[in-house]
């Protein structure tokens, strides 16, 4: 079987009812030990390698590298925090470009495989970065809400812009989204229990805070339910952190009500935590092929 063939035998599977989030993937995989049923897609880069690489679980603890370890996908530039999801039937991916620049990349794709796209600028140069970009869809507004964290007043706030098309994105539609007072970066969004749920790193190194979790009745952050930043950082998630510590990344169970939250430790290996009422946070155990970082 070829590369394209074995990587889209297990994706088949795997995109049949999971919504997914990115990071990188590059070669292809054997085919042996394939699994037979639903699994799910882990997008993430590699500490020494910054592409696109794929991972997959079937219990969403225990995470097996695709492509034999290789990136599945190359920018032309380094990849970094990959966001894959998928609305109306095409998978959209952003990720940071480098480390200080005012742009994203966007790219579409309807197989996971094969993606069309490029860079687009999001932000002033005065904001300096877009660093780990996100996005969610608003089926009732049919809109994407995208989301990222740039400089402003010497701190790292989250910026958002809006789009329904993606070619309508330019650095005067942005504006910030919320603001905690202190140091914000790689928020992730979902939507579960009829309230849009958002975990954030927040603080510096200096201070060293960690995630934390915040709600919200809306995405809109002019409409008077608007959530996000009105107590501040919100709630930590668990005391059992180990700091410094990034990237919170959230997953449902297929079939359960039931989430994971991962983040990513600076020095550690990958960190989660379930939950079943976004109150009560346990650690579980987890493993992930070395060397990933900022999953999806």
């Amino acid at each position: 079987m070829n590369r394209r063939k074995s990587i889209g035998a297990l994706l088949s599977v795997i995109t049949s009812s999971v919504l997914l989030k990115g990071r990188a993937f590059a070669a292809a995989p054997s085919t042996q030990n394939m699994p037979t049923g639903n699994a799910y897609l882990m997008a993430h880069f590699m500490e020494n390698d910054q592409k696109l690489y794929y991972a997959y679980s079937t219990d969403a603890r225990n995470w097996t590298a695709l492509n034999n370890r290789k990136p599945v996908f190359d920018a032309g530039v380094d990849l970094r925090d990959p966001f894959i999801g998928r609305a109306k039937g095409t998978f959209h991916m952003v990720h940071t470009k480098g480390w200080d620049h005012p742009v994203i990349h966007h790219y579409s794709s309807t197989d996971l495989l094969t993606w069309t796209g490029g860079e687009i600028k999001v932000i002033s140069d005065a904001k300096k970065r877009a660093w780990a970009p996100e996005w969610i869809y608003d089926d009732q507004e049919d809109l994407f809400y995208l989301f990222w964290a740039s400089e402003s007043d010497g701190r790292n706030r989250i910026f958002y812009t809006t789009t329904k098309t993606w070619d309508d994105i330019t650095p005067e539609r942005s504006s910030m989204y919320f603001d905690i007072g202190t140091d914000d970066i790689d928020l992730t969004i979902t939507k579960a229990q009829g309230k849009y749920h958002a975990f954030h790193k927040c603080g510096s190194l200096a201070d060293n805070l960690s995630i934390f979790h915040m709600t919200s009745l809306t995405l809109n952050p002019k409409d008077k339910n608007f959530g996000f930043g009105k107590q501040g950082k919100g709630t930590p998630i668990t005391a059992e952190v180990v700091k410094p510590i990034e990237g919170p990344e959230i997953i449902k169970l297929n079939n359960q009500q039931r989430w994971y939250v991962y983040a990513d430790p600076f020095y550690n290996d990958f960190l989660a935590w379930e939950t079943t009422d976004f109150i009560r946070y346990k650690r579980i155990p987890i493993s992930v092929p070395r060397g990933t970082k900022h999953c999806s």
